[in-house]
């Protein structure tokens, strides 16, 4: 089922605008009422073009005004000139330079509603005392040149929320930072205007000395208020949020893209779900190549493979916090079997006095059968160099690899013994649990029990 499909924004491709020398496609996530299903998640290395490429969406909502490219933004091995192209309900629309130099034509007929956030957020402490609704705010965006400029025309929603109550706000604003926060607008003694927030102890404190993480969070609660109409493209959401408010953060996004595009640019693996990988999100890495900046999304193989590990009690960890950290790796990495692979192989190499420092994957792909599946999914990420270790008994597999991934060059080696170390025959006494086999139903006769116990661990943390 799609949301809207009217106001749906399904592709945004770039060319010659900072890092595209070649013309990049990226295709959008289209919500379908699953958590997530609607979020596009852009990873990738430092200096890779993540944030040009959510630039291209600020452009795009300001093609009623004068928009243009200066000489440093315009990519020359593109010839000189920029296309910023999307699809939305099937129509295709340019912004694009004209005459060889800065000024750009907008040729489409629909004027598409975006709501960008760059990655620097906050404004003055100190401000005037006038508010505007949202759809004054969207009117009056300021056009962001650069992305260090204070974003100073948010007070105005900020006074226009104080004004209105804003429920919904303070609410998610609340469930993200794990607690109440009470914030108002004040008036300092020289007509400026302040943001005022009351601590637990009943102490205040003022917008000057708000910290970065609340700053930036006030701009994005804001923003994920918005209508289901508006896509939403917020540049490094996680600057200065605790990982906890990063993962609470998450959790208000996922709910978001039921029925809402939102795109973001991220270095942090709290900020990919792997729900919504498989509720039809998209999740695409950026980077640096000879031939300029590229797009790589994940492909439906690689969306398999996902919500096939993700559902893996065996080995939770195949794509654990550690292992997500592939995503925003530069461009090597060493697959192995197991955990205890990604431990000892270090140990040993000591043992040899090799002072080597190898790229291990996570802590392993969860045994020899999945080894291809995650070479696979970093091939189509665009990974250009790995590497896989196979166990001695594990030919087969090996010989598999290096055929399949041939033509991608990567490799694959095995080892002189059977396993890392010495492994004894053993079996496991028999135990009774509290789920059944299907690890989905908890027996009947531990209802109680565990409701009691898990009951005394809240209020024991909530004291």
């Amino acid at each position: 089922m799609r949301f809207n499909a009217e106001t749906m924004i399904e592709s945004l491709a770039c060319f010659g605008y900072r890092g595209f020398s070649t013309r990049q496609q990226l295709n959008l996530a289209v919500p379908n009422g699953a958590p997530g299903s609607g979020l596009t998640v852009l990873v990738g290395p430092n200096g890779g073009g993540k944030s040009s490429l959510v630039e291209c969406f600020n452009q795009l909502s300001f093609v009623q005004r004068n928009v243009s490219f200066s000489k440093g933004k315009r990519n020359l091995a593109a010839g000189d000139q920029v296309c910023i192209e999307i699809v939305q309900d099937g129509a295709v629309s340019f912004l694009r330079t004209v005459k060889g130099g800065s000024e750009t034509a907008w040729t489409g007929s629909t004027t598409p509603t975006i709501y960008y956030l760059p990655s620097r957020r906050f404004f003055n402490p100190y401000f005037s005392g006038s508010g505007w609704d949202r759809n004054q705010y969207l009117r009056n965006q300021p056009v962001h040149q650069f992305r260090s400029n204070s974003l100073d025309s948010y007070t105005t929603r900020l006074i226009d929320l104080n004004k209105k109550g804003a429920r919904e706000f303070n609410e998610m604003l609340s469930r993200i930072v794990g607690k109440p926060v009470q914030w108002t607008i004040d008036q300092e003694d020289n007509g400026q205007y302040i943001v005022k927030i009351t601590k637990q102890n009943g102490l205040h404190h003022n917008s000057d000395g708000m910290g970065e993480g609340l700053l930036s969070l006030l701009f994005i609660v804001d923003a994920l208020c918005g209508s289901k109409e508006e896509l939403l493209v917020i540049d490094e959401p996680e600057l200065s949020l605790h990982p906890q408010l990063q993962r609470r953060l998450l959790l208000e996004m996922l709910e978001k893209t039921k029925d809402s595009q939102v795109v973001i640019s991220t270095h942090s693996p709290n900020m990919l779900s792997l729900a919504s990988i498989c509720n039809g999100g998209v999740v695409a890495r950026i980077f640096d190549s000879m031939q300029g900046t590229k797009i790589c999304p994940i492909d439906e193989r690689s969306r398999t493979f996902i919500t096939a590990v993700s559902r893996d009690m065996n080995n939770p960890h195949v794509l654990g916090t550690d292992a997500r950290s592939c995503f925003f790796a530069e461009d090597s990495l060493i697959i192995t079997e197991g955990q205890e692979d990604v431990v000892l192989y270090p140990v040993i190499m000591q043992n040899l006095g090799m002072d080597i420092d190898l790229p291990f994957f996570g802590f392993g792909a969860g045994g020899a059968s999945k080894i291809r599946e995650v070479a696979y999914l970093l091939n189509v990420l665009g990974f250009k160099k790995i590497g896989a270790i196979y166990d001695g008994d594990k030919e087969c597999e090996c010989e598999a690899f290096n055929k399949e991934f041939a033509s991608a060059g990567y490799k694959a080696w095995i080892i002189p013994a059977e396993d890392i170390r010495d492994k004894e025959a053993c079996v496991t006494p028999s135990k009774t649990g509290l789920l059944l086999e299907d690890r989905k139903t908890l027996k009947s006769e531990y209802v109680e029990t565990m409701r009691v116990l898990f009951g005394e661990i809240a209020g024991f943390l909530n004291e």
